[in-house]
């Protein structure tokens, strides 16, 4: 018997054919189930995309934890006040079973150079003595990582939330505090958000 080229092609042309049609059924080469491996979902299991966003939310905070703030030092030196001593006392007591570096926020714009390192200094030296010898690499002067608030931001967001929360006592007749169901209620005031309807 002789093999010819219009038999061969004809030949590849029905086993592809069937191919084809074995994987449009679900089926692999020959009718066989395709293996698929079932170690990687097609879909995330539900949850867990939120569950990775709250772990970062959750180490972005613990880091935050490792800052020295200005507010933890007496005036412009760089003695630490009680409460400083107490939060140099936390990390000392974290630092080894974690991560993060230690930030002592510097001054504003940067004013005061020799004062940040200084207080630095001080603070690696304090962590050394803790029993930290790597405390002087890990210790660094920088801005905090969120930027706080000026005392004007503070109180406009003091009085935004007091006065969208139903604060100072007010209810609208109906028990809510004028928070909901009161037609211009700020807290118990404003046109029938007062005491009674």
């Amino acid at each position: 018997m002789t093999w010819s080229p219009l038999k061969s092609m004809s030949y590849g042309l029905r086993l592809a054919g069937l191919a084809a049609v074995a994987g449009c059924c679900g089926g692999g080469l020959g009718g066989f189930p395709v293996w698929r491996s079932h170690a990687i979902p097609d879909r995330y299991p539900i949850g867990s995309v939120e569950r990775a966003h709250f772990h970062t939310m959750q180490t972005n905070g613990e880091a935050g934890d490792f800052v020295l703030y200005r507010h933890d030092f007496v005036g412009e030196t760089a003695e630490l006040n009680v409460d400083g001593r107490d939060h140099l006392m936390e990390i000392g007591a974290r630092l080894q079973t974690t991560p993060f570096p230690v930030l002592v926020e510097r001054s504003d714009n940067n004013a005061n150079p020799q004062l940040d390192a200084e207080r630095r200094q001080m603070v690696a030296l304090v962590l050394r003595d803790l029993g930290h010898p790597e405390a002087d690499q890990r210790t660094f002067v920088s801005p905090a990582y969120g930027r706080g608030q000026t005392a004007m931001e503070s109180e406009f967001d003091y009085f935004r939330y007091i006065f969208s929360r139903g604060g100072f006592g007010g209810t609208n007749g109906a028990g809510n505090n004028g928070t909901n169901s009161s037609f211009g209620g700020f807290g118990g005031f404003g046109a029938g958000g007062g005491v009674g309807r």
